[in-house]
């Protein structure tokens, strides 16, 4: 254990969580809260189901005679059930070093490895399960395709203060050199000198760059698949004819069935967008999709459920590897920590957790005698996933790379 003249778990751990809070990208744009009144209130624990609460929309009288609207709480279940580490020895000269000395060994590096493989496969995670594309599934190189996702945003009325566009490192190269004439105001150019951030306030969105965007390959279906049959809701879709493979992530439209205003689910002249969950290895059968087909209700989504032998129309070319750039807002997305447990220091060991804006990392220290050294570890453990999918649009892309 750690003497008083050492670094102790609490201090390492502190320190440790403000490094990962500075770094954060992708990360410090989404929800990371979730509902404290379904028994959470002393935090939740590694494995643990806690719910997300999702606005419920109002439904609007028109007459004079009262139609009272029940208050049906909808929640997006999710477990905690991400553990990921990292994991290091130190002697006990090294333990005996400043913090600042010790943060430059110890905590800088590794904690930036550990955050960017969660930041990487939590956008891998969430990427595919985004139903809405705009664009041309071309190089991302044109203002036209940054407005029509801010367009498409507009209609779903996602709220204008909090909205990102999360760029493909290579796509960046292509969409500032296309769009470098609107990118010369001397306030944006020194934004884009500060981590990952390329500019804000642009054409609708606060601009970031990242290396870790995923990266779909579309599938290999042909042009003509189509439903099995009519009325089909829910969040599986029958399919007949039709050849090739449709894969997870692939974003499709069905003939006949449109998209509605979120508010007066009125039809739009949009095709309502889907994209598939689950890998379907081609010809006759379910599709898995997001989000569910509604018909009716107050959470409608659809102008009507598909009729018999619609066209499937899947969008991008077969087989073409897309990046995907990400357009949304805040509550597309939800992010959420476990508070794992520190054993008591008659164990051997000195733990300590600390969090910060939703984010929970415990820093444990036990003493390998043999080699008089801390062996140490943080961990985090995590769940993530779709919370709002009408607030997110994908910008799928061709990269020329390097």
């Amino acid at each position: 254990m750690a003497g008083n003249n050492l670094l102790t778990s609490s201090i390492i751990v502190k320190r440790a969580l403000a490094v990962l809070s500075e770094r954060v990208q992708v990360l410090g744009m989404v929800n990371r809260q979730y509902d404290t009144q379904f028994g959470y209130k002393g935090g939740a624990k590694a494995g643990d189901t806690v719910s997300v609460r999702v606005p419920q929309r109002g439904i609007v009288r028109k007459g004079r005679i009262m139609d009272l609207q029940a208050q049906i709480d909808q929640t997006i279940p999710i477990k905690i059930d991400q553990y990921y580490g990292m994991d290091t020895g130190a002697t006990s000269a090294e333990m005996a070093m400043q913090i600042d000395d010790y943060q430059e060994q110890f905590i800088d590096s590794k904690i930036g490895d550990l955050l960017a493989n969660v930041e990487a496969d939590f956008i891998n995670k969430v990427t595919p399960l985004v139903p809405a594309t705009v664009g041309d599934y071309g190089l991302f190189d044109d203002a036209k395709t940054v407005l029509t996702a801010k367009a498409y945003l507009d209609g779903q009325l996602a709220p204008m203060n909090s909205r990102n566009l999360l760029v493909n490192t290579f796509s960046q190269v292509d969409v500032v050199d296309a769009l470098k004439g609107l990118f010369n105001a001397q306030d944006k150019i020194g934004e884009q000198y500060k981590t990952g951030k390329m500019l804000s306030n642009t054409l609708g969105f606060d601009w970031y760059q990242s290396n870790l965007t995923s990266t779909l390959t579309r599938g290999t279906a042909n042009g003509a698949y189509t439903t099995n049959a009519a009325g089909q809701t829910g969040s599986t879709l029958a399919v007949i004819t039709g050849t090739g493979t449709i894969l997870k992530g692939d974003t499709f439209t069905i003939a006949g069935v449109f998209d509605i205003h979120p508010q007066t689910k009125q039809p739009t002249t949009s095709l309502k967008q889907f994209t598939v969950t689950a890998d379907h290895p081609g010809g006759a059968g379910n599709l898995s999709i997001s989000p569910a087909i509604i018909a009716t209700g107050s959470e409608r989504n659809v102008s009507n459920a598909p009729g018999a032998t619609q066209l499937l129309v899947v969008k991008g070319a077969s087989g073409v590897k897309y990046a995907q750039n990400v357009a949304f807002s805040k509550d597309a997305f939800y992010f959420v920590t476990a508070d794992l447990p520190n054993p008591p220091k008659s164990y051997g060991v000195d733990s300590a957790s600390a969090t910060y804006q939703g984010i929970t990392l415990r820093f444990m220290q036990g003493f390998n005698q043999v080699n008089d050294e801390y062996i140490s570890r943080f961990d985090i453990v995590w769940g993530g996933g779709l919370l709002r999918p009408e607030l997110a649009v994908r910008i799928p892309a061709t990269v020329t790379g390097i």
